[in-house]
C-alpha cells in the first residue's frame, strides 16, 4: 500500500488542492521554510525582517491567498502533542503511555511517531509537526550530533527532550541519571568478585549508550580494573545485532567474565548470546522488561522510573505551553538497581 502520510499531512494536502498556490510554492519562491511562510502570514512576530521581506514579495509575486479553511484546520491541532520516539520498544511504549495520561487529563489527544533510529524519517516528522503547528513535542532523538529540531526553533513550537541529548539544543529535558546507571552495573559486578567485565554497547551518536560505558568504564577503573576496547562490543540497538556482537566477543582471544547491556534490546540480545555459550557469564541489563524476571536464569537489571519520566516530560511541556518562560530546565531521574539470578558469582 502506498504510504499515504499522516492524518495531520493529509488534512493539509486537503486544504492544498483549494488554492492554485500553495504556501509551499510560496516558501520555494522565498527560500524559506513553509513553517516560517507561516508565520509572516499569520502575523506572528520574531521573524527576521529580511525574511518578512522575501516572503511579502513572493506572496505578492504569486497571488498567493490564505485558504481560511487551513487555518481553520490549523488552530483545530492547539489541543494536539505529538511524541517522537525512536523505538516502540516496552520502555518507550511506558513512557508515551505516562505522557498520554497527563495530556488526556488536561483535554490534549497525543500523536506518536516512530523514527526508527533514522535521521530522515525523524526530520520527516519534525517538519510535519511544525508546519501543522502542533501544540507541543516531547522527543527522544536519532542522534546526539546530527538530529536537527530547527523547524521547531523557528515556529516556536514548545519542545522537551526526553531520555536523550542532543548537542547544541537548549530545551527543556528529562533524563536517566545515566552516570549512576553505568556505576551500579560496575559496582555491583565487581561486588559478586567478577574481574573480567565487558559492556554491549551502542552506537556512539546514542547519548544515553555513551554516557552509561563511559561511567560504567570509570568506576571500574577506580577499583583499578579496566575495560580495554576488546571487551566493548558495539552493536545496532536491536536484539539481533547486540546477539550477533557479544557471542563474537565471547569468541575472542580475551572473553568476559561478566557483561553490562546498556538498553533493553541489546540485553535481550546479549541474553540470547549467552545461553548459547557454555559457562557463566554474568550480565546486567538495561530495564526491566517483563521478560526479564521470567526466564531462566531472571536477569538483573538497571530499572528506569519510566512513569515518572512521562509525567515529567508532560508537566514541563504544560508549563511551556502556559507560556513560562524561565531557561531551560534538565530533570535527571535515578535509576534502580534489582539484582536478580544472572549477576550472582557461582
Amino acid at each position: 500500500m502506498p504510504y499515504l502520510g499522516t492524518g495531520l499531512e493529509q488534512m493539509g494536502r486537503l486544504v492544498a488542492k483549494r488554492n492554485r498556490v500553495t504556501i509551499r510554492d510560496v516558501a520555494a519562491a522565498a527560500g524559506v521554510s513553509v513553517a516560517t511562510v507561516s508565520r509572516v502570514v499569520n502575523g506572528h512576530t520574531g521573524v527576521d525582517p529580511d525574511l518578512v521581506t522575501k516572503v511579502t514579495e513572493a506572496v505578492r509575486d504569486h497571488g498567493y491567498v490564505p485558504n481560511p479553511t487551513g487555518r481553520a484546520l490549523r488552530r483545530q491541532v492547539a489541543n494536539l502533542w505529538n511524541v517522537i520516539v525512536p523505538d516502540l520498544n516496552v520502555f518507550y511504549t511506558q513512557v508515551v503511555a505516562a505522557i498520554e495520561s497527563v495530556a488526556m487529563d488536561n483535554g490534549i489527544a497525543v500523536l506518536l511517531s516512530n523514527t526508527q533510529e533514522q535521521l530522515e524519517r525523524e526530520q520527516h516528522y519534525v517538519r510535519t509537526a511544525a508546519a501543522q503547528q502542533v501544540a507541543g513535542v516531547v522527543i527522544a532523538v536519532a542522534s546526539r550530533d546530527d538530529s536537527d529540531l530547527s523547524p521547531l526553533v523557528e515556529t516556536h513550537t514548545p519542545t522537551v527532550l526526553i531520555d536523550r541529548q542532543l548537542a547544541g539544543f537548549a530545551a527543556d529535558s528529562v533524563t536517566l541519571d545515566n552516570v549512576l546507571a553505568g556505576r551500579l552495573a560496575a559496582e555491583h559486578l565487581l561486588e559478586q568478585g567478577f574481574r573480567a567485565p565487558a559492556c554491549v554497547s551502542g552506537p556512539e551518536a546514542v547519548s544515553t549508550a555513551q554516557e552509561r560505558l563511559e561511567s560504567f568504564r570509570a568506576t571500574l577503573a577506580e577499583h583499578g580494573v579496566q575495560l580495554p576496547e576488546t571487551r566493548v562490543a558495539r552493536a545496532q540497538l536491536s536484539p539481533e545485532s547486540a546477539r550477533a556482537a557479544t557471542a563474537a566477543m565471547l569468541q575472542s582471544d580475551d572473553p568476559p567474565d561478566s557483561m553490562y547491556a546498556v538498553t533493553a534490546s541489546l540485553t535481550l540480545g546479549a541474553y540470547h548470546a549467552l545461553k548459547a555459550n557454555p559457562g557463566h557469564v554474568g550480565l546486567v541489563g538495561q530495564d526491566d522488561d517483563l521478560w526479564a524476571s521470567l526466564v531462566q536464569p531472571s536477569v538483573s537489571v538497571i530499572r528506569q522510573p519510566t512513569v515518572e519520566l512521562g509525567q515529567a516530560a508532560a508537566g514541563q511541556l504544560l508549563r511551556r505551553i502556559a507560556g513560562d518562560k524561565t531557561p531551560a530546565k534538565a530533570m535527571v531521574m535515578a535509576p534502580r538497581l534489582v539484582v536478580r539470578e544472572s549477576s550472582k558469582r557461582h
